[in-house]
């Protein structure tokens, strides 16, 4: 009975859709687009050894998110505060620039009761992303890299350094239209080099993304999408042992994007992923104005 009343309210949003506009990914020629989210996760764990975990914000980054060393069960609420900047350098290149701070609290249950609190500058990357092939009688391709030219990397709960160059990323998009439906393809690959600091040491494991996405309309100004996210992380080690197997993940994700004006959109996303090491709930919201 419940999948008839699903196709029930689906059908009518399917017939008097419209085509999303797809053409507006990447930013008009030389103009800017501002963009400000707004990141919630909740994160639960239990294991006897923690590694920073690899969190993809809704800009497209990544950043790491503190975590705690010791045997126990916790649960973290963690807020990524983004600002992203791009500009169109031509019709095919977009160049970009995000930053990211953070704020996060975590509720530790094992011999002890304790609630840890922290906040500080996350990371500033830069990257660009190009036009290889715009859509026609096949799928367009875009393709894009990203470098963090600034870190700051938390080692213990007592001591942090502020590193460069040590995150990398490559990343392609793909999307067709059947009116009244896009279809889009991102795939994400990170690498992260070994990080050091007064003989302790982090190394995190490359992360590889594919999310495919369904985008149609509900009316001109707002528009919904869902898709499925793939995960492969590699290894993670800290102090030369491995803390996290490496392992796949499969999470589903769900938006909304309203247009505001023809310069101002606001989007709405959840994510859930479950993995062996974690379990994470997010919830991304974003501001974009274009000038």
């Amino acid at each position: 009975m419940k999948s008839y009343i699903f196709i029930f309210i689906l059908v009518p949003i399917f017939l008097y859709s419209k085509a999303v506009k797809v053409d507006e990914i990447l930013t008009d020629t030389k103009k800017f687009k501002v963009e400000t989210t707004i990141s919630y996760s909740n994160i639960n764990k239990r294991e006897s050894l923690v590694a920073p975990i690899a969190y993809q914000t809704s800009n497209g980054g990544y950043v790491f998110i503190p975590t705690y060393m010791g045997n126990s069960k916790s649960n973290q609420d963690y807020i990524n505060y983004g600002i992203s900047l791009k500009y169109g350098f031509s019709k095919k290149l977009e160049l970009f620039t995000n930053i990211n701070l953070y704020t996060s609290e975590t509720h530790i249950s094992d011999s002890n009761f304790s609630t840890k609190s922290d906040k500080d500058f996350n990371n500033l990357n830069v990257g660009l992303v190009y036009e290889v092939k715009k859509e026609d009688d096949t799928p367009s391709l875009l393709v894009g890299a990203s470098v963090d030219i600034f870190e700051k990397v938390k080692f213990s709960q007592a001591l942090k350094k502020s590193l460069n160059f040590k995150n990398y990323s490559l990343f392609m998009t793909s999307y067709y239209t059947v009116d009244p439906v896009v279809f889009l393809l991102k795939t994400h690959y990170r690498h992260s080099l070994k990080k050091s600091h007064r003989g302790e040491t982090i190394e995190s494991g490359d992360t590889f993304v594919l999310s495919p996405n369904i985008y149609f309309a509900v009316n001109p100004y707002t528009s919904i999408n869902w898709g499925i996210k793939y995960q492969f992380n590699g290894k993670d080690r800290v102090n030369d042992k491995v803390v996290s197997n490496l392992g796949s993940s499969v999470g589903y994700t769900f938006g909304v994007s309203y247009e505001i004006d023809h310069r101002m959109t606001l989007n709405f996303d959840t994510e859930k992923l479950d993995t062996d090491e974690y379990s994470s709930n997010n919830i991304n919201l974003s501001l974009a104005y274009k000038f």
